[in-house]
This record gives C-alpha cells, structure tokens and sequence, in this order.
C-alpha cells in the first residue's frame, strides 16, 4: 500500500494515558556524517514515511558519541511554511562539549568545515513497549553547524554548538522515529554507534 502524501488525515489522533508525554533525551547522542549514511539500505517503512525500520552506514564507518549529562543536550523541530511546495521542517540539535581539551577542540574545530551530519538521539519518553524511544534528526538533507561559543565566564568554560537544518535545506518530515526490530535491537545499534564493519 502507497503512502498517503495527499495531506488527508487517514487515523485518529489519541492520547494514551499509560504512556502520557515526559520531556527531555537520554545523556548520549549519536553523530553521523551524512555522507556516511547508506541511504540504498537506510530503510522506512513502507506504511509510515516518519519510521525507519534500518539505519544502515557505508561499509567502514561509523557514528560519534557526544556524551552528555542531565539534559545538556536537546532536540527541537518546528514546520517552516512554503508558498509554493510542500511545507518542511527544521531539525535542531543543541549540543554541549564539556571539556575544551585539546582533543576536543579540534573535533568541535571538524564541526565548523562544512561537512552535514545526521543526529541519532534518544527520547526520555519512549512510549509503548519502547517503539518510539530513538529520534533521527537531519536524515534527509543534513544538519550544519550554526553555532558554536565559549565563554570562560559562562556555562563553566563549556563549548555549547547548535547543528540545525539549513534555511531552504529543510527536512521533508518531522524528526523520524527508528525502530530497528525493537528497543533491544535499536539500542544494541546506538550503542555501538551503527558501526558497519568495513566490506
């Protein structure tokens, strides 16, 4: 069965009280050079265009763990209204690099060349039986660095950067949902940070 892409709704919109929402992401987020997605054998499903069922990289390479505590880290996405096309969104990471280290100057320095990335990150919600726990941001046309301080007087010397979707380079869905089999597997995944081991 086609997806609907007419705009019609095509089911109801409920609210299920067992799992009422709970704001926030887990501590850790995945980063991915675009150009390292396997988009051949990145998967969505064929009944939802909002749900990846595999997010698959090229051979030989593998995502970045931003580590963070509490809620350093965040995700946002709003719709950007067009006149004459679809309406897109923009997908938004706010990250936080804690130790301006030598090391970790340069990977934050890496950010700034021009390279796009997607952002594999996970919901304090989860939902029911944890399906809908993992977020991808920027999967489509990429997230880019628009921001990036530090201020030996602010936020204890961290180095705070926002990744986001560029102004006409917008998402065509929401944040997608990735459900790799289940929660188990999914998270098996992020915590190997989608590592594809080289052909």
């Amino acid at each position: 069965m086609p997806v609907d892409c007419t705009g019609n709704l095509t089911a109801d919109i409920l609210f299920d009280c067992a799992n009422a929402p709970v704001g926030g992401i887990e501590q850790n987020v995945i980063l991915i050079a675009k150009d390292d997605i396997d988009t051949v054998n990145t998967t969505t499903d064929a009944t939802n265009r909002v749900l990846v069922s595999n997010l698959q990289l090229k051979a030989g390479k593998t995502g970045y763990l931003l580590s963070g505590v509490k809620q350093s880290n965040g995700k946002a996405w709003e719709l950007v209204k067009k006149e004459n096309a679809p309406d897109k969104f923009k997908h938004t990471f706010s990250g936080v690099i804690f130790n301006p280290s030598a090391a970790n100057k340069l990977q934050a320095d890496s950010l700034a060349k021009g390279t796009k990335y997607v952002a594999v990150i996970e919901q304090v919600w989860k939902g029911a039986d944890s399906k809908d726990a993992f977020e991808v941001l920027g999967l489509t046309s990429g997230l880019e660095l628009m921001t990036m301080t530090n201020n030996s007087k602010e936020n204890d010397n961290m180095i705070v950067f926002e990744l986001s979707s560029a102004d006409g380079y917008e998402e065509t869905t929401m944040p997608r949902t990735l459900l790799d089999v289940d929660y188990a597997a999914t998270k098996t995944a992020f915590n190997n940070k989608f590592l594809q081991a080289a052909g």
